[in-house]
């Protein structure tokens, strides 16, 4: 890994003793895979590395888990202020893979863990200095007859693949997008607004909401897919005296699981060479995008680690940070999942009003984030795996078809000693939360509508705005016109309204209104939707019969029906920017395999300005992106124009 250059000054903010809890480095570009982050337990556990799935060529649970380092901000009168730098950095991600060349936030990936106290507004200076071309190789693969049984995307290398045009040569133009924070539009990150190598991008932002976990990233218009890929992304973690007063586990018990997935390249001989290759498959004659899947799971930037673990609690904020993967995490003990392993205590925006055990797996699409507890108590002696599933698929086993090669995401390691008793699952753990009333809702307006649609003439598939209207004189099936029948039987037709990103009829929003947004996905894939500018919650989650949708004429024979109520997960249950809209780790056949979903949300807009909405599958975020207007309530009615 690149060390620390005696020519650029250290990052404002930078404090030192704060880099990395348990151990002391040279600077943040000395970080090292072999430099564990935590302080490891006497009496570490049994367990081990072993052997990867075929053809993957590297060691599981080799290396330890490392935690980014940490950067807080310094005072400056009524607020404070942090520089943050984007470089071009060789990174290790496990320790028989060569060094990797990436572009970073700081030299490391994931980007320091940025880390405030909530009501001290923030100003960050992103300073572009990368250098050279994207350090992505863009290839994709398929044949005429459709998915094949064992994708090219499984294993390393660009071999039967063919090199994606123009991606080779992009220049390091980046965009900075704080996710989740409840800024303007000013700061959010415009993905047009682009930062050339030598500009900066500053960025102020209210640091004004609960105590939760945001993640920072590129959000450059187009290619996104491949400058998060490339590395830029890291965590940023605000604090309040709500959250310390629970006494929650803390140090070295507080971890960040900063999921991701890559591939890589093989020279001649058939050896990783450690540059990033971004691989899909393109399906059948019309080359249909299945999502981004890569068969190696990063941790903190770690290929397949392993974390030695005290008998006890622990508290890991899981954050999904992969390109279109669905985590589907489960905690397998002797190969057996272990009941009610995490307890949720936070969602996407903060922390809710009680623990919420899961009951199966935990499901994150990309984006999403959750604050859970972990107890190792009952395991001491013992070594865990924490492992992405498939319904369908016993937990721990793989699934060549369905992306899922190498099931394992890390290794647990618990100390053999006494369990500590020191901390006790709180009964409550917000007091201020609580979740939607009828008097909170709008009854006096129709709710917005976004329908998915599976992929058109181009080839992708669509986001397509909706407004209500009347079914009079329209001959069914008809082009961008949908019917639903909810559950008491109301049909309801839809038109819409816009589809491009350039599109007219932008949804506006009025500043500190409620609205509520219908997403309803009649395609076969799942979609997280964000919504920039504002934060939800999720109020339903129900399954529609979508077979009357008629993907030809792109419009409904008949209506798409309710079929039955499904129920919310405990991540789910709290304040949210970014849901998944579909099913999760579900193998079903056919092109209406899946069940459609609807999806209904409530959401707030505390900020202003110009942002969007969109799908954050980051394959599907050119063509499946709105903007969004959010302004003063009287703004929108002055002189009386609506």
């Amino acid at each position: 890994m690149e060390t620390a250059s005696a020519e650029i000054p250290d990052p404002s903010g930078v404090n030192r003793r704060a880099l990395l809890r348990g151990g002391a480095v040279a600077g943040l570009g000395a970080l090292m895979s072999s430099v564990p982050a935590f302080a490891v337990p006497r009496d570490a556990a049994p367990g081990g590395p072993e052997p990867s799935a075929d053809g993957l060529r590297l060691t599981k649970f080799k290396d330890p888990l490392r935690e980014p380092p940490v950067l807080r901000p310094r005072g400056h009168g009524g607020h404070d202020e942090l520089t943050v730098r984007m470089r071009t950095a060789d990174v290790t991600l496990h320790s028989e893979l060569p060094p990797v060349p990436m572009w970073t936030y700081e030299g490391v990936y994931p980007g320091p863990t940025i880390e405030t106290v909530r009501g001290r507004r923030l100003r960050v200076a992103w300073e572009n200095r990368l250098t050279g071309n994207i350090p992505v190789t863009a290839v994709d693969f398929g044949l005429p007859g459709g998915p094949s049984p064992d994708p090219l995307s499984n294993y390393p290398g660009t071999q039967g693949c063919q090199e994606v045009p123009g991606v080779a040569g992009l220049d390091p133009w980046a965009a900075v997008h704080l996710h989740g924070m409840l800024t303007g539009g000013g700061n959010d990150g415009w993905m047009e607004n682009l930062l050339a190598p030598g500009d900066v991008q500053l960025s102020a932002y209210p640091n004004d909401q609960a105590a939760t976990t945001l993640w920072y990233h590129d959000h450059t218009h187009h290619v996104s897919r491949f400058s998060v890929y490339a590395g830029l992304a890291g965590l940023f973690v605000s604090r309040d005296a709500e959250e310390r007063a629970l006494d929650l586990p803390r140090g070295g018990h507080e971890v960040p699981l900063v999921l991701s997935d890559r591939n890589f390249g093989l020279d001649a001989s058939g050896a990783l060479t450690g540059r990033l290759v971004h691989k899909v498959e393109m399906v059948g004659a019309k080359r249909l995008m299945r999502p981004h899947a890569a068969p190696y799971t990063l941790v903190n930037g770690v290929i397949w680690p392993y974390l030695e673990v005290g008998p006890r609690w622990y508290r890991f904020r899981i954050v999904n940070t992969a390109n279109s993967r669905i985590y589907r995490l489960m905690l397998l003990a002797d190969g057996r999942p272990v009941p009610g392993a995490f307890q949720v205590i936070g969602t996407d925006q903060g922390l809710i009003g009680k623990p919420l055990p899961v009951d199966g797996a935990l499901n994150l699409s990309p984006g999403e984030r959750a604050d859970v507890l972990v107890d190792f108590g009952a395991f001491p002696g013992r070594s865990l795996k924490l492992v992405n599933t498939l319904e369908g698929v016993t937990p721990g086993g793989s699934s060549k078809r369905h992306d899922l090669l190498e099931p394992d995401v890390m290794q647990f390691r618990v100390a053999d000693r006494r369990p500590s008793t020191r901390f006790t699952l709180p009964e409550v753990v917000s007091p201020a939360f609580k979740r939607p009333a009828h008097d909170d809702l709008p009854h006096d307006r129709a709710p917005r509508w976004v329908v998915l649609v599976g992929p058109g003439p181009a080839g992708v598939p669509e986001l397509w705005e909706m407004e209500e209207t009347g079914a009079e004189g329209i001959t069914f099936p008809a082009a961008g016109i949908v019917q639903v029948r909810d559950a008491g039987g109301t049909v309801t037709t839809l038109r819409r309204t816009a589809m491009r990103y350039d599109d007219g009829n932008t949804f506006t929003a009025a500043h500190g209104g409620v609205e509520i947004w219908k997403y309803l996905n009649l395609a076969a894939s799942p979609h997280p939707m964000h919504i920039h500018l504002a934060h939800f919650q999720v109020l339903s989650r129900e399954n529609y019969d979508v077979t009357g949708f008629d993907q030809a004429v792109r419009g409904s024979a008949r209506p798409v029906a309710f079929q039955a109520v499904a129920e919310l997960e405990p991540h789910e249950l709290g304040e949210k920017d970014t849901i998944r809209v579909g099913t999760a780790g579900q193998i079903r056949p056919g092109p209406n395999g899946t069940p459609g979903e609807l999806v209904t949300v409530a959401v707030r807009f505390p900020v202003v300005g110009r942002g969007v909405h969109h799908c954050h599958m980051l394959e599907h975020e050119q063509h499946m992106v709105r903007p969004l207007v959010v302004g003063p309530a009287a703004h929108l009615h002055a002189g009386g124009h609506h």
